[in-house]
């Protein structure tokens, strides 16, 4: 009986923790103008995320409260050569994006905004089609 009730006591407590870990990453993720394709990773270095994870845009997020803005969108966090607010695709930092998708990660150097929106690439495609 004991231990049927400290399963029970377990499993409670793991879709606490689980809940509470969803509700936080909704909770910072809607901040931002844009979230679809790299979710947590836009923050973190792992996954799951964790607090003690934070990437260069994560730990700028975090310094500036959370807050998404001007100041934000015109920092380069992972010094890529590209605004935070270019590769969210909210180059203003007014909260409304320019685009539905983020153009690259602002918390990975080595993931930058390509050159060639997709319609270009569809044209581009179409020349060299027979």
């Amino acid at each position: 009986m004991l231990k049927r009730r400290c399963i029970i006591i377990l499993i409670f407590l793991a879709a606490v923790l689980v809940s509470g870990a969803t509700k936080s990453w909704k909770h910072y993720m809607q901040r931002l103008p844009v979230y679809k394709r790299y979710m947590c990773s836009l923050c973190h270095t792992s996954s799951p995320p964790s607090a003690g994870d934070l990437n260069y845009f994560g730990v700028d997020f975090q310094n500036n409260n959370y807050v998404w803005d001007e100041h934000l969108a015109v920092m380069d966090s992972d010094g890529d050569g590209y605004p935070n607010g270019m590769e969210l695709g909210d180059e203003d930092g007014d909260g409304q994006p320019e685009i539905f998708v983020e153009r690259s990660n602002p918390g990975d150097p080595l993931n930058t905004p390509s050159s060639i929106d997709k319609d270009t690439w569809g044209i581009i495609k179409n020349l060299f089609n027979d």
